[in-house]
């Protein structure tokens, strides 16, 4: 490993002395506005004021002392002794001189002689402060046309002094024989330098340029992104940004895989004044696999991740986003991103008052491996409407959600729907404390389908045609909080229950289920009228969920809570299999544990318990603790098997991360996943940071290992790093990303 890494951190040191050599590149974030100085009038009037001022009329001179300070429109000069010629208009000051400058930087020297209205001189011992606090200094400069410093012998830094020994050296530096201050062009521009960090020589450029912390957009190099891969070898990318105006921008990257081929990387952004549009694409010529195994071939290969927006007006907006790739490995292979599926979607969607309304269209790519893509649906259109009422004035309120949904597929079930669910809901508060809630709501549906799974495993094996349903549903809801004060805790006891009744069987067969999937009864959903997360599936029948929740809340901020409830069904829904928690008359026991007693710790824990046994179905446990300089999270999650979800096995997962912060700048950090279904246990992912970042440096240094098999992926390592200067580029090691 200590070779490649070698010539991984070689490779970097010399791609950022490539770039720095003409480093003036700057990205836009649009529509960030860009300053534009307005031009010095020249013929502004001189006013001066000094503890003392002799006037020579013979000579044409003013010679001012004592708090000395001379301004022209928006520029002032300070020092303690000022002479001023008339006849050559010359200014001299010396003694703690400083001089404010209208884009808002600040010299300082201590002797400078300044012509013509105080816009071209020389400045002996210059040091400038620029309006980011970067600093520029120099032996001797000229000041020409009032927006151009040439230095001898000069430094810049952006880094602050250390404020217990200001005459340390900072982190890093430049020093250069000449260093020019072009303010028009907004460069800083350096003939034979030095890089230095913490006063020690690093880098040696004879010439090379940036930008002044004025500029927020500029054509050309950026840095250069540096990484390894166990498959594909070094990675190397440098981008070149055009910035086209200040509402349009590209970006290209070329990217060499030294053991997989080459890759071009393109970025297009415009914003208009009521859109803007986001192209990113790749396209590689890279060795062509089979099975994972290269056959001496080269083939293209590439992705398309596009998006546009547009304000229609103040009620309606639209857009569309388009995802694609043309092989499932392809953006996780080439180090683009490890998304599980892409998805494009077109929609318009407005709000209006209590109205919205939106039309959508869905198409995935699925990028898992071992799934089959015929059964990905597309989803065109999924159009919705939801309306909320003005409370009556009986407090009650009206509430009409609809949809419309045709959903296909090239194998397997294909549906199209139109849904209407009315609601109206009145609440009510007693006199002794007691809440009331009624509720009653009618879920109408009319569907087509085709090729729907028969459940009953007769003779037909789909179902075909069209099916529909018309429940109502009624739902009263009561809780009586209790509260008692005292000795600066607040103690609260809050008894729940809820009747919910609707007809039995209210889910055809030829409905199928697409959007109800993975249904787990826990605190959240137990109270729910229909606790299915869509409308493909309804609670149907009549039951009765129950609970109370228990809290203690201290004046100082500290809290605990404790919620216990379940539910009894009056008939077993069919809606809810075995595995959901919720499978026959009743229901198994949810909960959840919250304690907080201090800023440094918070506990959360959830659980279902066997109705029978007590045995836990599902253990969700958080903690997160210790101060800011160290904080540890540890998450456990153990669920048993679902039978929604066959292709899902048993969950029994921990996960630990960590991080520290080591003084005012460094920091690490660090977490890992543990799978404990098997015996032995195995890990599933491992990450470790430790990254140093200032006002002026950053410096990361990323390890993760991946355990898992993706295809024909295998487990593998990554070393990232990154070195960041202000205004001088970056080494990126992250891989060829965009966007960032």
């Amino acid at each position: 490993m200590g070779g490649w890494i070698g010539r991984l951190l070689a490779t970097a040191c010399l791609a950022w002395v490539l770039t720095t050599v003409s480093a003036e590149a700057q990205r836009l974030n649009i529509p960030t506005p860009q300053l534009r100085l307005a031009p010095q009038n020249l013929n502004l009037p001189v006013l001066l004021s000094a503890d003392q001022v002799t006037h020579y009329q013979e000579l044409g001179a003013v010679a001012a002392t004592g708090s000395v300070e001379i301004s022209q429109g928006d520029r002032v000069l300070l020092a303690d002794t000022v002479s001023y010629n008339e006849k050559t208009d010359t200014v001299t000051a010396s003694g703690h001189v400083s001089l404010l400058e209208p884009t808002g930087e600040v010299l300082f020297a201590d002797y400078l002689e300044l012509t013509d209205n105080m816009r071209d001189g020389i400045i002996q011992n210059i040091r400038a402060l620029l309006n980011d606090n970067s600093r520029l200094a120099g032996n001797m400069a000229r000041r020409v046309d009032g927006n151009r410093k040439e230095m001898s012998r000069g430094v810049f830094s952006p880094c602050a002094l250390c404020p217990d020994n200001p005459s340390a050296p900072p982190l890093w530096q430049i020093k250069a024989v000449r260093i020019v201050h072009d303010e028009e062009a907004r460069d800083i521009e350096y003939d034979d330098a030095t890089l230095e960090m913490f006063g020690i020589p690093v880098a040696y450029l004879p010439y090379f340029r940036h930008p002044d912390p004025t500029v927020r957009q500029r054509s050309g190099i950026l840095a250069p992104r540096i990484a390894r891969g166990s498959d594909v070898g070094e990675i190397i990318g440098v981008p070149y940004y055009w910035g086209l105006d200040l509402n349009r921008d590209v970006m290209l990257e070329p990217v060499i895989y030294t053991a997989d081929g080459s890759m071009l990387i393109g970025q297009y952004r415009q914003r208009f004044g009521n859109a803007d549009i986001d192209l990113k694409g790749s396209g590689a010529w890279v060795d062509e696999r089979e099975n994972g195994v290269k056959i001496g071939s080269k083939n293209f290969q590439g992705n398309v991740d596009a998006l546009a927006r547009m304000d229609i007006n103040d009620i309606w907006r639209a857009g569309m986003q388009v995802q694609r790739s043309t092989d499932r490995l392809y953006l996780a292979r080439y180090r683009l991103g490890n998304p599980e599926v892409l998805t494009s979607r077109a929609f318009a969607e407005g709000f209006q008052d209590r109205n919205y309304a939106a039309v959508n269209a869905f198409a995935f790519e699925d990028l898992r491996a071992n799934q089959n893509r015929s059964q990905t649906p597309l989803v065109a259109p999924y159009a919705l409407y939801s309306f909320q009422g003005q409370p009556d004035p009986y407090g009650g309120r009206f509430t009409v959600n609809a949809n419309a949904l045709s959903l296909s597929r090239d194998v397997g079930a294909d549906s199209r729907r139109l849904g209407l669910t009315s609601g109206w809901s009145l609440p009510y508060t007693a006199p002794s404390g007691e809440i009331y809630s009624l509720s009653a709501f009618l879920y109408t549906d009319a569907y087509y389908v085709n090729d729907v799974p028969n459940p009953s495993g007769s003779a037909r094996p789909s179902l075909n045609g069209a099916t529909g349903r018309a429940m109502p549903q009624l739902a009263f809801n009561w809780r009586y909080p209790w509260v008692r004060s005292g000795g600066g805790l607040r103690e609260v006891i809050e008894p729940i229950a809820q009747f919910v009744a609707a007809p039995v069987g209210g889910n055809p067969a030829k409905i199928p289920n697409e959007d109800s999937l993975a249904f787990e009864l826990d605190d959240t959903n137990l109270f729910r009228p229909n606790r299915f997360a869509g409308t493909d599936r309804l609670a149907t029948g009549q039951r009765i969920d129950y609970g109370a929740d228990f809290g203690l809340y201290g004046d100082g901020g500290a809290r605990s809570s404790f919620f216990l409830g379940q539910s009894y069904s009056l008939q077993r829904d069919p809606a809810f299999t075995l595995g959901t928690g919720a499978y026959g008359n009743l229901s198994d026991y949810v909960g959840r544990l919250i304690v907080s007693p201090s800023s440094y710790l918070d506990l959360a824990y959830r659980f279902r318990l066997d109705r029978k046994n007590l045995a836990f179905r599902r253990n969700e446990v958080a903690v997160v603790g210790g101060p800011s300089s160290f904080r540890l999270a540890v998450t456990y999650v153990q669920a048993a098997r679902n039978a929604d979800l066959p292709t899902l096995n048993q969950v029994r997962e921990i996960s630990t991360s960590a991080s520290l912060r080591l003084g005012q700048y460094w920091s690490t950090s660090g977490s890992i996943v543990r799978d404990l279904t098997a015996a032995e246990g195995q890990t599933r992912a491992l990450a470790l940071r430790i990254a140093y970042s200032d006002e002026c440096f950053v410096f990361a240094v990323d390890y993760s290992r991946r355990f898992t098999t993706n295809g024909t992926l295998k487990p593998d390592n990554t070393l990232f790093f990154r070195m960041y200067f202000k205004y001088l580029g970056e080494v990126d090691a992250r891989g060829p990303a965009i966007g960032n």
